[in-house]
């Protein structure tokens, strides 16, 4: 059993760290796509690209389980706070993209995927304060020393201007939002399967930001093939492969260990933005990276509670009945 245990948080633990270098290719293509499209538009494409794709891998998956005479699975009826938790994680998933896209029209990637990565201390307060969730002295430890390595990540290279600022702050309110997807994600992956909860993610998140691009006569869809490339690239490796895995991980890691990873995340850009788009890496940036690791590597062997809007909701029907 402990075996088995371990096995599966492993399995969790490696399938979140490739879904995490998925992800960081998302602001470099999101550069390449940025004279073509607003930040609307880019997560609208993203977004509908995707879902077709999930739609397909939920079809194919569906047809080859039928031709497999597999038996089907009798469920019993969802909560109706679950199944409204599935439109609200993809408003705020294209909510989040959209930061992250603004923030980079006025700042570095490094900064911006940095304090985007500060979700921890959200996703933390979070469960903390909704139900009470209590931490071990390490993870606590760990928590406080991720964080620090994000600011000295930024500390040789912060800039005081209008700008600066106003994309610092779209990058932290980004934070906030990625705190709350990942606490509702944790919950839908108990009751649906990654590629269901991710076809609803997508859907709802392009729908949702559609009337946004048509009432301010934006453009749709990308007209070079520099964009093009972008964008198909973006949906297939960023949110197909990268936020697939990470949902998939929610079976084994709950959303807090999930955001914490997440912090692996302005190492692989800002390296990806150094050797791509020649962004510049000082001291301060490296000794980030090494204090992020340290703080990473502390809590994430800690063992983490189970998942408490799961706890909160059973508690809820048993209060009904």
């Amino acid at each position: 059993m402990l075996l088995n245990s371990f096995s599966k948080s492993a399995i969790a633990l490696t399938s979140c760290v490739i879904g995490v270098i998925a992800l960081s290719f998302g602001s470099i293509f999101a550069k390449f796509c940025s004279p073509d499209l607003t930040p609307e538009g880019i997560a609208f494409n993203r977004l509908l690209i995707a879902a077709i794709a999930f739609s397909l891998w939920t079809g194919s998956t569906t047809v080859y389980q039928r031709f497999q005479f597999q038996p089907v699975e009798t469920k019993k009826p969802h909560h109706p706070m679950t199944l409204a938790l599935l439109p609200l994680a993809g408003i705020l998933w294209v909510m989040n993209l959209a930061a992250i896209y603004w923030a980079l029209t006025q700042t570095t990637v490094a900064i911006t995927t940095a304090l985007h990565n500060l979700s921890p201390i959200f996703t933390s307060l979070g469960t903390w304060w909704l139900w009470g969730q209590k931490f071990e002295r390490r993870f606590l430890i760990g928590l406080s020393l991720a964080i620090a390595g994000i600011f000295v990540l930024e500390l040789g290279e912060m800039q005081i201007s209008a700008s600066r600022v106003q994309g610092d702050c779209f990058a932290v309110l980004s934070a906030v939002l990625l705190a709350a997807y990942l606490l509702i994600l944790s919950h839908l992956r108990t009751q649906f399967s990654p590629s269901t909860i991710q076809l609803w993610v997508c859907s709802t998140g392009a729908f949702a930001s559609l009337p946004f691009i048509l009432l301010n006569h934006e453009p749709l869809f990308p007209h070079s093939a520099q964009a093009w490339f972008a964008i198909l690239s973006m949906a297939m490796i960023c949110q197909f492969l990268g936020h697939g895995l990470l949902t998939f991980s929610l079976t084994g890691l709950s959303s807090v260990t999930v955001s914490l990873v997440h912090l692996l995340e302005p190492l692989f850009s800002a390296f990806l933005a150094w050797v791509i788009l020649w962004e510049h890496l000082s001291f301060c940036t490296w000794v980030g990276f090494v204090v992020v690791l340290a703080g990473l590597y502390l809590t994430v062997l800690d063992e983490i509670p189970e998942d408490p809007l799961q706890s909160y909701l059973e508690g809820s029907v048993v209060s009904e009945r």
